[in-house]
């Protein structure tokens, strides 16, 4: 599948302005989210926990039934999704795509936003045919995973408004989750250093490889 094939957007970087200072109901849900992860960060919540904990709040905040964190897997050209919520959720965990294959890896790979209509990406058949947004965990210094909300099939893609608080979200829940690494590495000076955000062991891998063979990592 080239990313020509691809059915997504890069969002306007104006959805990146200034906030609404109005104090609305999504300003609200988002901060109260962020804090949710600050407390799980503090009282030394798992990698695994705070990750899942991440997609839970994002679901919410986007009123959708899915939602997953997908993290470079052991192969660099590869994401894995590391967790899912949701409707679905058990057929989407330790799935594995190619980043130079799909949407996940052009979000990833461009460090942007990306929004589709339809989430109808080859190399991830799982998806249900809905909106999706991918949205990545930036830190400021990387990208250490993608996070994705998927809307019900037939369902409007995602506003402006709502890909905005989502988009602040994801950025201070990847740097909460660094915050936490990097706490845990500190407190064991006799194991190796983290550079990043490390998945959890795989417990399920499944390569999905569109028609034609593969083209491209």
């Amino acid at each position: 599948m080239r990313d020509d094939d691809m059915t997504g957007d890069d969002l306007a970087v104006t959805l990146w302005g200034p906030p609404n200072t109005t104090g609305s109901a999504a300003d609200g849900r988002r901060l109260a989210a962020s804090f949710d992860l600050m407390r799980a960060v503090l009282d030394g919540t798992s990698l695994t926990g705070l990750l899942t904990l991440v997609a839970e709040r994002a679901r919410a905040m986007a009123d959708v039934p899915l939602a997953f964190v997908a993290l470079p897997a052991e192969d660099a050209n590869t994401l894995r999704i590391a967790v899912a919520v949701g409707e679905g959720a058990g057929r989407l965990r330790g799935l594995t795509v190619r980043r130079g294959r799909s949407m996940l890896g052009r979000a990833f790979s461009s460090r942007r936003a990306l929004s589709a209509r339809i989430a109808a990406d080859q190399t991830l058949t799982e998806l249900p045919p809905g909106p999706i947004l991918i949205l990545p965990l930036d830190t400021g210094e990387a990208t250490r995973g993608v996070l994705a909300v998927l809307g019900r099939p037939g369902a409007g893609p995602f506003s402006p408004a709502a890909a905005r608080h989502l988009l602040l979200f994801a950025d201070t829940a990847a740097r909460l989750v660094q915050l936490a690494e990097d706490r845990r590495a500190a407190a064991r000076p006799d194991e190796p250093a983290q550079t990043g955000i490390v998945p959890p062991p795989a417990t399920v891998h499944a390569n999905v490889t569109p028609p034609g063979g593969d083209h491209g990592g």
